[in-house]
């Protein structure tokens, strides 16, 4: 294979002992063989060259994404998610220990693996003015245009102005850059297995990619501008040219411990010491600091009988050390069997090392850890530096400035798989992988929806439900805990971020009617009296399908329907009836084609009545309010259609039976619409106010689980609202219709439907605070697929404020304030 080059160039008990006892290391002990040497002659001349390009760390960049560090090393870059670590479950946090564990024990010893966090500033001239929706049709324009100013004004707020990402770079021996590929690959394909068994989405960068994360390290805060096409054998033209900075300082003001590049100041630290246990949330602790950052973990596997031999060398010298005190002590009179403590805590600590190595699957690493900062001035980066080491010294861990090194730390904290420092101890696999890199989780997805801010580091919030896998959830929170206000949000984010899609909201409060009136969407009130008719045989919308196909779904529909009417509905229909109905569901459908027309539920009424079961007669009984008198708007062709993006269906004026029955009724109108074949290129989202009243019939339950298993495949995606989440999960069809779903957004709960939610979701003890009785309006608990976000939100008042806002008080007073307006104009 030819390549055209694009320029010329589980745990251990105590696991942070091993340091104490091997102490720091200036590098390998047989660092003289010949392909090592070579390497350390290398970035020696990198480290002193004069030459901008000659400098930076890899000689050429390929557009796959791969690098030639130097002849015979390449490297590769992947970039991989969060995960919901800090609040995890003890479970998940063991998983994640061991998945991680597994990640650094599979690399080879002739390979080299960096670990870095990186977060990096949101350039100046997009804060504050980012457009979070388009302002698109007239009537929702001027929302769109309050929204993109609140959102901006909080952005301010917190680390909203950092973007945090996670590389692992790894690079490779190999003869040249075809004999790399292949061993690249197959790394790739193992990380990316790896990381995915804790729901951790991975990818390679491209060329540009890892051009555009250098510059951001080499040139902080400057505007990428690199594009394959102006490299050309004409121009002479590198991708390094396009990247390094135009100067660079290594003592500036006569500072020996940091560097300039192009105007702002840089520092790089080092780890120099780790307390008696190393926590997992030390790196968390720094990378959460609101500051620019790059936490650089460089790691270099030590073949494991190289690594016996080193720890046996070193109890071998530790026993001389005993023999010579002991020997000392007999000289001098004293107990030959009291040793010094430091002496014998060493060797026990040597010995469990020992047999760490051979039993327990640890490995032997050479690691070296880095932080490096930048500021605009060097009282800034002062600030900056002393804040980091702070927080360092509070998880008791010691972080120094590197003087006199900083040219070979530049180098060394470029995603490239090479460390130019020195500075560097042993550790285990278990020290290793106890240094997690996943702090406060963030969610930030383009295009999503707004909702609310991170509680633990104030991004904001922003999901985009469509990349779900399953985007079918929930909202869940007793009232007044800010519930309809976070649905009337989304609804609005829908509608604002996504002016193809359309919207169907089944209200049986009559809570949102004001909202779908200003997004310029059409109410339609289900009560007697009112003009709107639903028919639930209705197979307009689905008439291209099979006469089998259209039956089949409407027996369905009508055994939902019968038995939200039966008072033993808990207890599911009789087989009896459930024959019954079918019958006579199709008898109607075949009388009334003879017509020319569908049938209603006056025909299938009188299907039954025609029926000798006494059974039938029972059934006719039960559905004859829903063909004579006031409830006869069932019983008609419809006269409502999905035609308008925004509809709302309005059943407050219905009975709680009644609302049961108007659901299914439109459920089966919003299924007609969406499962056709081929799919519709637009998605049709689905709130449903009160869905638990769905839940009381098993037969009702049956229907609605098979929509929301078959409706994402047409591009539905539904949503359940409910104040009484253990009432629902009570139901076995909802419980699986809960773990088949990748969005919820949890709100304060009640005792009881916190038990049960944890239960479920399998929440931690911190997870759980988040939605138990302490929390505020507002706050509670986001969970997109794996991802898991405390949220809080102090949405300031306004116009979109008021249009989602249902606090009875409030509402009142709004009222009263625009009636005053219009009695004085």
């Amino acid at each position: 294979m030819s390549r055209a080059r694009s320029n010329k160039e589980n745990r251990p008990k105590r696991p942070s002992t091993l340091g104490l006892l091997l102490g720091g290391t200036g590098g390998r002990k047989d660092a003289s063989k010949g392909a090592e040497a070579e390497r350390q002659r290398r970035r020696r001349e990198r480290d002193r060259s004069r030459e901008m390009a000659a400098y930076v760390g890899y000689d050429a960049m390929y557009k796959d994404g791969i690098a030639q560090v130097m002849p015979g090393v390449f490297s590769q870059t992947v970039e991989f998610s969060d995960i919901s670590y800090q609040s995890a479950r003890k479970e998940a946090r063991e998983t994640a220990f061991t998945v991680m564990s597994s990640l650094f024990n599979y690399f080879p010893a002739d390979s080299h693996v960096q670990l870095q966090v990186v977060n990096a500033p949101i350039p100046a001239d997009e804060v504050g003015r980012k457009v979070f929706f388009e302002p698109g049709e007239r009537a929702t324009a001027g929302l769109a245009e309050e929204y993109n100013r609140i959102l901006n004004d909080k952005m301010r707020e917190g680390v909203s102005n950092l973007v945090r990402h996670r590389y692992l770079t790894y690079a490779v021996g190999a003869d040249d850059v075809d004999a790399a590929v292949p061993k690249l690959a197959r790394i790739r394909g193992d990380v990316e297995q790896t990381l995915a068994r804790i729901r951790c989405s991975s990818r390679a960068l491209d060329g540009a990619e890892r051009l555009e994360l250098l510059q951001g390290q080499l040139r902080p805060g400057s505007r990428f501008e690199f594009s394959w096409d102006k490299l050309s054998p004409t121009s002479g033209a590198r991708t390094k040219d396009f990247v390094m900075p135009s100067t660079l300082d290594f003592k500036p003001e006569g500072r020996s411990d940091c560097f300039c590049s192009d105007g702002r100041y840089g520092a790089v630290l080092a780890v120099r010491s780790f307390g008696s246990v190393i926590e997992e949330t030390y790196l968390a602790s720094i990378i959460d600091l609101p500051l620019p950052l790059n936490v650089t973990l460089h790691v270099q596997p030590i073949a494991q009988s190289e690594a016996l031999a080193l720890v046996k060398r070193q109890i071998d010298w530790m026993d001389k050390e005993i023999i010579d005190e002991q020997m000392s002590a007999v000289k001098k009179g004293y107990d030959y069997q009291i040793l010094p403590p430091e002496l014998r805590f060493s060797k026990e600590e040597a010995e469990e090392l020992l047999d760490f190595l051979r039993n327990k699957s640890e490995r032997l690493f050479v690691y070296t850890g880095l932080v490096y900062t930048w500021a605009d001035s060097l009282e800034e980066l002062d600030r900056r530096v002393q804040q980091v080491t702070s927080v360092a010294q509070g998880c008791t861990i010691g972080l120094e400035p590197l003087h006199f090194r900083q040219r070979q730390a530049l180098n060394s904290v470029l995603p490239l798989g090479d460390n130019h420092v020195t500075v560097s101890r042993y550790l285990t696999t278990g020290q290793v992988a106890m240094q997690m890199p996943f702090a406060s989780q963030s969610l930030d997805e383009a295009g999503g929806g707004y909702y609310g801010q991170s509680k633990e580091s104030g991004n904001l919030v922003l999901c985009d439900r469509k990349r779900l896998a399953s985007p079918m959830g929930f909202v869940c929170g007793k009232p007044g805990s800010g519930k309809s206000f976070s649905v009337e949000r989304e609804i609005t984010n829908t509608v604002l971020a996504h002016p193809e899609d359309e919207v169907v909201i089944f209200d049986p409060a009559g809570e949102y009617g004001n909202l779908v009136g200003a997004l310029g969407g059409a109410n339609v009130e289900l009560a007697p009296g009112c003009s709107a008719v639903l028919n639930p045989l209705d197979t307009a919308d689905v008439a291209d399908r099979a006469d089998a196909a259209k039956l089949a779904y409407k027996t369905d529909a009508v055994l939902a329907l019968s038995s939200a009417l039966m008072a033993e509905g808990r207890e599911g229909l009789p087989e009896r009836d459930r024959s019954i109905i079918a019958r006579c569901v199709g008898e109607a459908y075949r009388e009334c084609a003879r017509d020319g027309r569908l049938p209603t539920l006056g025909d299938f009424h009188a299907a039954l009545l025609a029926q000798p079961e006494p059974e039938a007669a029972d059934i006719a009984l039960r559905y004859e309010r829903y063909v004579k008198g006031a409830f006869s708007f069932f019983n008609g062709q419809s006269n409502v259609a999905l035609d308008n993006r925004i509809t709302n269906i309005d059943m407050h004026g219905l009975g709680q039976n009644m609302r049961v029955f108007g659901m299914i009724t439109a459920l089966e109108m919003v299924r007609n619409r969406v499962m056709v074949t081929p799919p519709r290129p637009n998605y049709t989202w689905l709130y449903i106010d009160e869905v638990q009243s769905l839940f009381a019939h098993p037969t009702v339950v049956e229907y609605f689980a098979r929509l929301w298993r078959e409706g994402r495949k047409f591009g539905l995606i539904c949503t359940g609202i409910s104040q009484n989440t253990s009432h629902m999960l009570a139901n076995a069809e909802a419980r699986d219709m809960v773990l088949n779903s990748e969005f919820f957004l949890l709100h304060k709960q009640s005792t009881a439907d916190l038990d049960a939610c944890a239960e479920m979701l399998q929440l931690s003890a911190t997870e759980r605070g988040y939605i138990g009785d302490a929390v505020k309006p507002g706050e509670g608990l986001l969970i997109s697929a794996g991802i898991r976000v405390p949220i809080t939100d102090d949405f300031p008042k306004g116009s979109l404020y008021d249009l989602w806002n249902t606090k009875p008080a409030e509402v009142a007073e709004r009222e009263m304030r625009r009636a005053a307006r219009e009695a004085e104009e």
